[in-house]
């Protein structure tokens, strides 16, 4: 049964903004699994937030995989621009419909993205030209630092982020999302916060650290594509 003009109108109104979000959240996620993949290709030492931190092998790691670095931090900060509007919408969108855990989630989410375009944009921008300059060994061990530092904290944030957010999906009735698939990220989600904690506290568990944000990042494509896709009715019975 189709709704009556007035109410057809409104759910028209509150889908709108909720399938750019879908869209940005896609396309930003994309983006970030492609950085992933780059990451992956880069030396560990260099790109990843390894403990205990070694300076010899995290400069000679930044130096060899210049290249790779340079296309993930590429990758990375406009990936994380895009999916942070994504974020932005949902948490604006939650909020409205009074949804507390949901709308603290994507919060979340979005400092973590914020987090991310600064580790992205070291990653490629600033430790590898450092490694490469001459006499810069003191400064690229500060930044080094750093960005290790932040890596774990987004990675926290973002595991928060889709503990919260999707785990409230989950249990939405109506809501676009497919409650394994949001179960499944807040799973993922919960890794990435035992991960993050475990590396800020000096254990070894960068590769870890690594495939949360990566599957992440591939189950949040699909994510944004449910959200995107959803009709109008079901946007406005998720808004309910």
């Amino acid at each position: 049964m189709s709704l009556p003009t007035g109410q057809a109108a409104q759910a028209r109104a509150v889908a709108a903004p909720v399938r750019v979000a879908g869209w940005a959240m896609a396309a930003g996620a994309l983006g970030v699994l492609v950085t992933s993949l780059f990451y992956v290709l880069s030396p560990r030492a260099g790109a990843m937030p390894v403990q205990p931190f070694d300076l010899s092998a995290a400069l000679a790691g930044a130096a060899a995989g210049a290249a790779t670095m340079k296309a993930a931090g590429m990758a990375g900060i406009f990936g994380d621009l895009i999916w942070a509007v994504g974020t932005f919408l949902m948490a604006q969108h939650t909020a409205r419909c009074g949804r507390g855990l949901a709308t603290a989630g994507w919060v979340v989410g979005l400092l973590s993205l914020a987090i991310f375009t600064l580790v992205d944009a070291m990653v490629g921008f600033v430790l590898p030209q450092l490694a490469l300059m001459p006499g810069a060994e003191g400064a690229f061990a500060g930044f080094k630092r750093l960005f290790d530092v932040l890596f774990l904290l987004g990675t926290v944030a973002y595991g928060f982020s889709a503990v919260l957010a999707l785990g409230s999906e989950a249990r939405t009735g109506g809501s676009p999302v497919h409650p394994v698939l949001a179960a499944a990220t807040a799973v993922v989600g919960g890794v990435a916060v035992i991960a993050g904690l475990a590396g800020l506290a000096g254990l070894s568990v960068d590769l870890l650290v690594g495939a949360s944000v990566g599957v992440g990042s591939a189950l949040f494509i699909a994510i944004g594509l449910q959200i995107a896709l959803a009709k109008s009715g079901e946007a406005s019975a998720w808004s309910s």
